[in-house]
């Protein structure tokens, strides 16, 4: 080997050793997640401009520490001192041009957590007043009102009990289901368990981690809605099939409003697991902007959700523990002014339809039901 080569390998050697020490000082602001929200030239995004800072060290450390409106904390695992110092000393140093600072630093303004709890607790609201407004509706069809003179005569402390265990066991493990198929059981649970799932860990997050700082895989607040979501995709995936197997599922109703929920639930899920993949690889320009978007997507599948089928989730439970409370009052020897029916304790239902029948003909009087063998 000649003097030229040997010089050329060690030339090159030492520029891959240069290389594989990470990057250098002024380049770790663009290495770090900062950039999601305040933009490679630190012009801004969601977050605001940077460029030339005119905080002192100590303020703009305590912001990054601590957090501040969107921003989550990050701690010193995450970013040291002395890499803080450097970014600090980086942005100070980045140029200021005003026609860099995007549309969505004027958005972004608006988003903290608290005006973002607001928006959901109202969209939460909306969604309450149209679930309740669905389910009263199913509830008079069930003709409960009627039930109630009876549901007295048994008992109210044994009626709640009734109402409690019914929509602990037909509800929320779905043991009918369970009995009659424990594969479609086991399908129909991915939806219910992985939105329930989502649900509370939205709720713990909010309690425990508000400032939705970055968290390891293992911990119980990020596994949570990781292993929810997954629940969720499989759950889609089963009911895409059947939308596509299944020649009744059309109810000649709520057709295209499921389908706009369903994809809702796609672009939430994929946005979500999106936003984790990206963080850990360490992709942080479009981190903020796809979990604006799945915020997005999770405000509109909220508000949609009573007026889709998926609505059942909650009607079947309640209508459920309507049928075991007439149930447990047939059982419990209440005189109900017959002595036997064909479908035990729906005397009640089946005096509410005659009357509906005989409201649209034009007729009116009292209604007497009788059964024979």
């Amino acid at each position: 080997m000649n003097f030229k080569t040997l010089l050329i390998f060690l030339i090159v050697g030492i520029a891959a050793i240069g290389n594989s020490q990470g990057p250098t000082r002024k380049d770790i602001f663009g290495t770090t997640s900062c950039i999601g929200c305040h933009g490679q030239s630190a012009m801004g995004g969601l977050g605001p401009p940077l460029a030339q800072a005119k905080l002192k060290l100590k303020d703009f450390s305590s912001i990054v520490r601590t957090g501040k409106g969107m921003m989550p904390a990050i701690k010193e695992g995450e970013l040291n001192d002395a890499d803080l110092a450097s970014i600090y000393t980086e942005v100070q140093a980045k140029p200021w041009v005003p026609d860099e600072i995007p549309i969505a630093y004027k958005v972004g303004q608006f988003l903290s957590p608290k005006s973002v709890s607001h928006i959901f607790l109202a969209a939460f609201l909306f969604a309450a007043i149209f679930a309740i407004r669905g389910l009263s509706y199913w509830l008079k069809c069930a003709a409960v009102k009627d039930l109630l003179p009876a549901v007295g005569q048994m008992g109210w402390f044994k009626a709640v009990g009734t109402i409690l265990k019914s929509l602990v066991v037909d509800g929320i493990c779905v043991a009918s289901l369970y009995q009659a198929d424990k594969k479609r059981w086991l399908l129909h649970g991915l939806l219910l368990y992985g939105m329930c799932g989502l649900i509370l860990s939205d709720v713990l997050i909010a309690i425990f981690n508000p400032q939705r700082g970055q968290l390891p895989m293992t911990n119980p607040l990020k596994l949570l809605p990781v292993l929810s979501g997954l629940a969720i995709a499989l759950g889609v995936v089963y009911v895409m099939y059947r939308y596509k197997k299944d020649d009744y599922i059309d109810n000649g109703v709520t057709l295209g409003k499921d389908f706009l929920f369903l994809n809702l639930l796609v672009h939430v899920v994929v946005s979500g697991f999106l936003v984790v993949t990206l963080k850990r690889f360490g992709v942080n320009d479009w981190v903020m902007t796809i979990y604006m978007y799945h915020l997005a997507a999770v405000f509109f599948l909220i508000v949609t959700g009573p007026f889709t089928r998926f609505q059942h989730m909650y009607v079947v439970p309640a209508l459920a523990a309507v049928t075991r409370l007439t149930e447990a009052v047939v059982a419990s020897g209440v005189d109900l002014g017959f002595e036997r029916e064909p479908s035990p304790g729906r005397h009640h239902k089946s005096t509410k339809i005659a009357a509906d029948v005989l409201k649209h003909l034009g007729e009116e009087g009292p209604i007497v039901m009788r059964y024979y063998p």
